[in-house]
């Protein structure tokens, strides 16, 4: 019987990794929550949903101007894939541009 994996220990003094394991886990946390108020802890998406985190983030944008992937998840209370889901349905329709941020990108409103 061997021991389950563990996930290595953050490096403090890697700020950029740091940042991302406590963005993955904040994620992974709506997630969860969404799971959990899913039936049999199903999470289904179609098309209402993107649309509708669309529109969340479309909101955000118009309200507070451009931002970078990463503050534009912590104000759209979604889980990460419906998250980029949605951006993607708004960046096929040309209602956002994306420019490199400091290895995030920018999201902006055309």
């Amino acid at each position: 019987m061997s021991s389950p994996a563990l996930a290595p220990t953050p490096n403090p003094s890697n700020a950029q990794a740091f940042e991302r394991l406590l963005r993955m886990a904040a994620v992974y946390s709506s997630l969860e929550h969404f799971r959990r108020q899913s039936p049999k802890g199903v999470l289904t998406v179609g098309h209402p949903e993107i649309g509708q985190a669309a529109g969340n983030i479309w909101k955000v944008l118009s309200a507070e101007g451009p931002l970078t992937f990463a503050e534009l998840m912590t104000r759209v209370d979604v889980p990460e894939s419906l998250f980029f889901m949605a951006v993607g349905w708004l960046a096929r329709e040309s209602k956002v541009t994306f420019d490199p941020a400091g290895g995030d990108y920018l999201v902006r409103i055309p």
